[in-house]
């Protein structure tokens, strides 16, 4: 499953940068933007042993600084799917480990390379909603992620935005590890002015 959905996210942003240098030149926009966007995630590193992949949904705000620099507040909601073949993280005897609910709150920069292709960082907190069931210590944990995409030009004022991106966060479970995720963010956006 980790090797096709790999697979995937590299043909994703093939077919991402061949449409994005056959598509008409536009410049991007210098207005506040805001985007809905369907996430989705595969773990690896230190989440890869309890928990599969995930899915959830974010909100963005991209406000310009210049034409190609934009500061973004990202908020959203993301459920881990457990393993059910792995005991729980703390190693808790004959007790699997619970789909883990995490809300990330992130702020950062995304910085518009060629024509509507973007890199971004972004950094912040990574909210855990269900720590009594996944019997975690800490119910934050900070999380930090790039990415990269294309802004697709829909109508005048609307985009579908289309982005992999990877995530390193830091365990709730107070022992130093990180969990690392690969994922995708598929959006639609709009202008706000």
């Amino acid at each position: 499953m980790e090797i096709t959905f790999k697979k995937g996210l590299v043909l994703l942003a093939f077919i991402c940068f061949t449409l994005g240098a056959k598509a008409q030149y536009s410049a991007v926009p210098d207005t506040a933007r805001l985007s809905i966007g369907i996430d989705g995630a595969v773990t690896s590193g230190g989440f890869k042993d309890e928990y599969k992949f995930g899915i959830g949904a974010s909100v963005q705000y991209d406000l310009p600084l210049t034409e190609h620099l934009y500061v973004t507040a990202n908020a959203g909601y993301l459920n881990l799917f457990a393993n059910n073949s792995s005991s729980n993280p703390n190693y808790i005897l004959n007790v699997k480990s619970s789909n883990m609910a995490v809300a990330p709150v992130k702020v950062g920069l995304k910085l518009f390379i060629i024509r509507t292709f973007y890199i971004q960082g972004e950094a912040g907190e990574a909210l855990l909603l269900n720590k009594n069931s996944v019997y975690a210590i800490n119910s934050t944990a900070f999380t930090y992620d790039g990415q990269m995409g294309i802004l697709f030009r829909r109508k005048q004022k609307s985009y579908i935005e289309a982005g992999i991106k990877y995530s390193l966060q830091q365990s709730y479970f107070g022992d130093g590890n990180y969990g690392i995720m690969w994922g995708a963010r598929i959006a639609y956006a709009f202008n706000l002015k």
